[in-house]
């Protein structure tokens, strides 16, 4: 009987040591490891954090570039992807601000969105704007946040899209890569 107890205390020690050095490992190999930096879109005039996963569409300009998201969970079949849209254009004058851009941009997208409706519009700095609308687009009812950035008789021009009916998931995960946005 004695020996069955000290077999068992043996194995409860023996184990107790594995578990041990199996935490500790665990510890110093999660500590050990560097972050990993996330990935950066890169212009002449521009740059952003690029959110994990997503992609950099071939043929990527300064003046006309997208970020796709991959294809996600949140139903049965993805036929939607999210993308971040980067689009830079010459304004018509040296002395044209952000205002009249937004002034401008209101104005013409209920020609190309259908129902078209603001959700949010601000001015964020003395040369960018914000403003988010929804509608419906190529058969899906979307909402898009823009952003316009005003240097130098340019506009850039930085939207999000995405379903409507996803957008409450996606808007807080994706406002910090929208906000890491920096023109040079």
């Amino acid at each position: 009987m004695n020996k069955i107890l000290t077999m068992r205390k043996l194995q409860f020690l023996f184990l107790t040591f594995l578990i041990s050095v199996q935490l500790l490992a665990q510890k110093t190999d999660s500590t050990s490891k560097k972050p990993e930096k996330e990935p950066v879109l890169e212009k002449k005039g521009y740059v952003i954090t690029i959110p994990k996963g997503w992609k950099i569409q071939e043929n990527c300009k300064e003046e006309l570039c997208n970020l796709v998201a991959p294809f996600d969970t949140l139903s049965i079949l993805d036929t939607f992807l999210e993308s971040i849209n980067f689009t830079v254009n010459q304004l018509p004058s040296a002395s044209y601000t952000v205002d009249e851009y937004a002034r401008f941009s209101i104005k013409y997208l209920p020609s190309v969105v259908k129902n078209f409706s603001i959700v949010d519009r601000k001015k964020i700095k003395s040369n960018a704007f914000r403003l988010t609308y929804k509608g419906e687009k190529d058969k899906f009812k979307q909402t898009w946040r823009q952003y316009y950035f005003v240097k130098n008789s340019k506009v850039y021009i930085m939207t999000f899209a995405c379903e409507t009916e996803k957008y409450t998931y996606y808007q807080p995960m994706i406002e910090p890569y929208l906000n890491s946005f920096r023109l040079k």
